[in-house]
This record gives structure tokens, sequence and C-alpha cells, in this order.
């Protein structure tokens, strides 16, 4: 480690200290509900005039692209903070490992869905077992609920597992709408 901390040129340094302590003000900005409610206030109502008096009293130039660094920050910090709490969700699993034969089952049940018009359309996620979701079981093949799913189970090929999610409430930004909220006044 001692050879890496002597390899971080001093510059690089100073640039993420700074970075920092804007993120920093940003924070404790946002920390203080009057303050709070104005920002999102301005985001959702998308007024220029809320959202800029905010930025000013930042220092945006402390940043490298400035206002527009500060404009792109705020709403994604806002937007993954008024994400609900984790939640889990059952889902079905390809079990693992699948033996050979038990690979060309899943490709014809799937091949048959299909030629029916099932939805096959699988995904690859994290997922967990047990009660407390205590379990990682790692990247796997979601499978969707349908008749493709009911097949897959009746053949033996899947197995149970959980989901943890987390609904986002996105704010519906406009298209150049991070432009709009950080021309100066």
């Amino acid at each position: 480690m001692k050879k890496l901390e002597s390899e971080m040129p001093e510059a690089f340094i100073e640039d993420f200290t700074a970075r920092a302590a804007v993120l920093a003000d940003v924070y404790l900005a946002l920390s203080k509900p009057e303050i709070a409610t104005q920002v999102l206030a301005g985001l959702v109502k998308r007024d220029p005039v809320a959202h800029g008096a905010f930025l000013d009293t930042l220092d945006p130039d402390r940043w490298p692209l400035g206002r527009l660094d500060l404009c792109i920050r705020i709403p994604d910090y806002i937007r993954r903070e008024i994400a609900s709490p984790p939640r889990d969700v059952d889902v079905w699993v390809l079990r693992s490992p699948l033996k050979p034969d038990e690979e060309w089952r899943v490709f014809l049940i799937g091949w048959r869905n299909r030629r029916r018009g099932n939805d096959t359309s699988s995904r690859s996620g994290p997922v967990f077992r047990g009660r407390n979701g205590l379990l990682p079981m790692g990247i796997r093949t979601i499978i969707p609920d349908g008749p493709y799913q009911d097949e897959l189970k009746a053949a033996g090929l899947l197995e149970p597992a959980f989901e943890r999610v987390r609904d986002v409430f996105e704010v519906d930004w406009p298209t150049g709408g991070y432009v709009t909220l950080c021309l100066p006044k």
C-alpha cells in the first residue's frame, strides 16, 4: 500500500478533497428541511430560479464543470435518496448447476414457449435464499411468471429465491431539463 500512496499525485488528492468538501456542503444544505423543501419543489416544478439560487449558495466554481456538475449531481442524489427501502420479491431461478441434458430441456421448453407466444424473457440478477436473505445465491437467471415458468417448474429445473428491490420514484426530467435548471439567472 505504501507504493500506491507515494504514486498518487498531490494535485489529484487536492482535487478529490475539494470535490468532497463541495459535496459535504450540498449534503449539509439538503439536511435542512426548509432548503430540502425549496430544492425539491424547484426540481419538481422545474423552477430554474429556485434551483439556481440553491446552486449559487454552493460555490459551483469549485467543480470542474461548474454549475452543470452540481446540477447533475443534485438530482442524482435526490433520486437515490427518495427511493423506497429495500424489499424482497419472490422469484424463480434456473437451478444451478444444470446437467447437459437439463440445459437441453431448458432450450426446448423455451423454444416451444416462444413459438406459442409466451414470455420467455429471462434476465440475470443477484438473488438470495433463506428467511433473512443471509444466503446469497449469486447472479442467477430469473424466469418471468407465466406458462414458461410453470413448465420449467414442472420439469424440476427451477428453484425458489428472492430478489431485493427498491422502488425509485424518479422525477420525470424533461429533455434538456438539467441545462434549463443550470442556466445562470
